[in-house]
């Protein structure tokens, strides 16, 4: 299984367990447990409750013959099924909800998350909108630490064409030599950047970062002071760092 299908599913929401044993049962048909258990490296307990689970999202079929229960893959386009599914009850909710968040009067707040989901929810909010973005940290401890958060971000920000300016140590991956990247972004190394505790995103009039040490913890702030003084931050980072030579 290559990485960007097994993305997709941790995205869709399932585990790793759930994965293999989802993917290890798609080109098997009907089989039963014991058949099962042999081709997967998980105890069989494990294996039986991840089954049931899967059946219960309707990723897997049952069915009895006898006395014997046999398990079966659904189609693989019920993912998408069930994301269009869930997409229109959202829609059909968004109303009232902008509605409840518009009466919130319009002031200063401080938002707080933890763990790696929270991590996620500050990333897509991020990047939710097109506006100029800059950010600073160190990139290398970012995906030793969030794993498949900063390719998925990375990928949310070239979808939606928002434009940044970003200061992390030296670095290459692949991306950073993809045209689509290349002309959304400016990218500036600082090696001293590298031992860096947070990760710093500006947008707007809002602020938002997480921990890259310790406990993960993600804050938005919102305060247009607040943003202007990271913004005079990330400039003197800016000037003192080297333009990325890809």
């Amino acid at each position: 299984m290559n990485k960007n299908t097994e993305l997709a599913l941790k995205e869709y929401g399932l585990s790793n367990k759930e994965i293999e044993v989802y993917t290890a049962l798609l080109p098997l048909g009907s089989i039963n447990l014991q058949e099962i258990a042999k081709r997967i490296n998980l105890p069989r307990t494990t294996i039986y409750n991840t089954l049931n689970y899967l059946a219960s999202k309707g990723l897997v079929s049952k069915i009895i013959r006898g006395h014997v229960t046999f398990f079966e893959a659904t189609e693989p386009k019920k993912l998408i099924n069930d994301i269009e599914e869930k997409k229109k009850l959202i829609i059909s909710a968004l109303p009232e909800l902008e509605g409840l968040k518009k009466q919130i009067k319009e002031s200063s707040s401080v938002e707080i998350y933890e763990g790696f989901k929270g991590i996620s929810t500050i990333l897509s909010e991020v990047f939710r909108k097109k506006q100029q973005t800059y950010y600073f940290g160190s990139y290398s401890k970012s995906l030793d630490i969030l794993k498949h958060l900063p390719e998925h971000s990375a990928n949310l920000r070239i979808s939606n064409k928002i434009p940044a300016k970003i200061i992390i140590e030296t670095f290459d991956e692949p991306r950073f030599h993809e045209k689509g990247y290349q002309r959304i972004t400016e990218l500036r190394f600082l090696d001293s950047i590298k031992d860096f505790p947070c990760m710093i995103f500006i947008y707007g009039e809002k602020v938002a970062l997480y921990t890259l040490e310790g406990d993960l913890v993600g804050i938005i702030i919102k305060n247009k002071e607040v943003s202007q003084a990271f913004r005079i931050v990330f400039d003197m980072y800016w000037s003192i760092a080297k333009p990325a030579k890809l």
